[in-house]
């Protein structure tokens, strides 16, 4: 070919133009990029530092332990309802004691004994025939009372007796017995006096000189 081609050399992408070459071209409008704030109006670029706030993120551990505890708390009410988990609980209240309380039946009940010229009532021994009628004048009329007689003087009980229980309308029914258990408290000292009386004679005796 007559026509050489000429190859157009290309510069080396890397070769800093210096401001001394011929190549350096001066822009008027060149702008440091090391330039932060610049006027609104101007249109130069600038290079914005935006700093941003990093958000923290929400700790799940608060919730996480919180369901841990209302978990073990149903748990545990469930066992306790169950009776797997025996509660001891304080006995505050006393131990209440039961008293039982035994009627006595008095076997003497609305019955006069006449021993000899002795009168008891109801198994209580009286001093005498007024004390008799101390204790049966306030009673309901027509009460009836079982009269015992143990070996009774028939004088003191069909005189005496008798006769004050049909004075204020009591009925009575006579009945005759050996021994009621009861006893005197003049029987029990008269009877006292006899047991001494021949250990006293004995001890005189003894005291005598042998007659010779």
């Amino acid at each position: 070919m007559a026509d050489e081609i000429k190859e157009e050399k290309l510069d080396n992408p890397l070769v800093v133009h210096k401001k001394g070459d011929a190549s350096y071209q001066e822009e008027g409008n060149e702008v440091s990029m090391q330039n932060t704030h610049v006027d609104e109006d101007s249109d130069a670029p600038t290079l914005e530092r935006h700093r941003f706030k990093k958000e923290k993120k929400k700790k799940k551990w608060p919730y996480v332990l919180a369901v841990i505890v209302v978990a073990a708390v149903v748990v545990i009410a469930l066992l306790v309802n169950n009776g797997t988990i025996n509660l001891s609980k304080k006995e505050t209240t006393s131990a209440s004691t039961k008293s039982y309380t035994t009627d006595v039946v008095n076997p003497f009940k609305d019955t006069i004994t006449v021993k000899g010229t002795y009168i008891f009532y109801e198994g209580t021994e009286l001093d005498d025939i007024g004390s008799l009628e101390r204790e049966i004048k306030y009673q309901d009329a027509d009460k009836t009372f079982t009269v015992q007689d143990e070996h009774a003087d028939s004088n003191f009980l069909n005189k005496e007796v008798l006769p004050l229980l049909t004075k204020y309308k009591m009925k009575y029914n006579v009945t005759h017995i050996q021994s009621s258990g009861l006893i005197s408290k003049y029987e029990a000292t008269t009877q006292a006096v006899s047991d001494t009386a021949p250990s006293s004679d004995a001890q005189v005796s003894d005291a005598q000189p042998p007659q010779q």
